[in-house]
């Protein structure tokens, strides 16, 4: 089988030249992130344009986020779904809470944007208990690692029949791949596994940035 996936460093640039339409606000927002010590946990911004293309093609309107870091991927989905949207966002860091706020504000779609300021396992038993099962068109998982697998599990839930689930970091640096796998890259590997086989949804692995799983619930 042959192997396409190869990107440089002077493809990529034309991709970011040529791929992109970008928002000045998103910008911003992008550069900085990219002054913090662990600015490199961002998603790309080809991957927040795909993610927002996905949204609009599917009409997905109600949005759920494990992890928001600086905001750049809710603020992205917030403008790609439109006025009538709503996200719900799972975090506990406040320093990136109040970063994310500032951005989501100059953009005019912090009212559209509630964050649940606690463990994202918590969260997501708050939201069963407050009549959110098969609620949301659209989830994002970009979170820790260790509880990526009750994450999923989480979505099938929170997210209705026909719904889009998202999971960033599936090929975890190329780690996934090899026989020595750290924790984090055991946890998405055994994730990857059974997402291949459940036949609660249709998939599929795709190798944007660090890689992305596409799931359709059933």
């Amino acid at each position: 089988m042959a192997n396409k996936f190869f990107i440089d460093e002077k493809l990529y640039s034309y991709i970011l030249e040529y791929g992109i339409r970008d928002n000045p606000i998103l910008k911003e927002l992008r550069q900085e992130t990219a002054l913090l010590h662990n600015g490199k946990m961002q998603i790309t911004a080809e991957q927040a344009q795909f993610m927002g293309f996905l949204a609009k093609i599917t009409n997905a309107k109600k949005y759920l986020e494990f992890g928001v870091f600086t905001g750049y991927s809710s603020l992205s989905m917030a403008l790609a779904m439109g006025n009538d949207s709503q996200s719900v966002c799972l975090e506990k860091n406040e320093n990136y809470i109040q970063i994310a706020r500032k951005y989501w504000t100059k953009a005019g779609v912090n009212e559209r944007i509630k964050v649940l300021h606690d463990d994202a396992l918590k969260s997501c038993e708050y939201l069963i208990k407050n009549n959110y099962l098969n609620y949301f068109d659209f989830a994002f998982i970009d979170s820790d690692k260790n509880n990526i697998m009750k994450y999923y599990e989480y979505c099938l839930l929170l997210v209705k029949s026909g719904g889009i689930i998202v999971i960033d970091n599936v090929l975890f640096h190329g780690e996934v791949a090899q026989e020595n796998k750290s924790t984090f890259a055991n946890s998405i590997h055994e994730l990857n596994k059974l997402i291949q086989l459940d036949n609660r949804v249709e998939m599929s692995l795709i190798p944007i940035a660090d890689g992305l799983s596409l799931i359709y619930k059933k």
